[in-house]
């Protein structure tokens, strides 16, 4: 499965589906996804115009809270849920009100969570990387034991200090982890 950071939280996955995670992208996805998943109702995870963007096939799967802010058509979701194969889970995303976790294939998306919900058989998180959390985070990777952590949600020209900063600690800690660019994609 090929995963692709777009920007922000934006995550763009290759797999049985294709998906769309957080879709408030700084690069374009490079096809049409078939479902787009949305964390929470921040403004920095969602753009109405990037998901205008999209076209009329797309399936949206997102808390009732965020599809009620952003004034979309799409399937309110909540914890403990399945969609397709793809795990609804509990977070907490700082300062929102209702969000939730997804999990697909060994791939964990939280939004901007710093607590992780329990699952086994994690290959890939992607995590933000504000460095008031870098303890909250150490503790949740050691132990959903990834094969690797991506930071993402920040501003390469301007935060880049704050994913190079969690991927030290990572290292630290012998946890594997890659700093991508927008664009730049892993494979699990």
């Amino acid at each position: 499965m090929k995963v692709r950071w777009l920007g922000n939280a934006a995550l763009e996955v290759f797999g049985d589906k294709h998906i769309l995670i957080d879709p408030n992208f700084t690069v374009e996805p490079l096809e049409e996804p078939k479902l787009v998943l949305l964390t929470h109702e921040h403004d920095d995870h969602f753009s109405p115009e990037d998901y205008s963007k999209l076209g009329k096939q797309v399936e949206l799967y997102a808390p009732a809270l965020s599809l009620e802010k952003f004034d979309v058509e799409g399937t309110a979701v909540t914890p403990r849920e399945k969609i397709w194969n793809i795990d609804v889970l509990d977070c907490d995303c700082y300062g929102s009100d209702e969000s939730v976790s997804y999990f697909y294939n060994g791939l964990l998306h939280a939004g901007d969570s710093a607590h992780f919900p329990d699952v086994e058989g994690v290959k890939a998180v992607f995590t933000a990387c504000f460095p008031d959390y870098y303890d909250d985070y150490l503790e949740a990777f050691q132990r959903l034991e990834p094969e690797i952590v991506v930071p993402f949600h920040y501003d390469p020209e301007e935060d880049m200090e704050d994913a190079e900063g969690l991927k030290k600690r990572l290292e630290e800690e012998d946890i594997p982890n890659k700093v991508l660019k927008p664009g730049d994609h892993i494979e699990i």
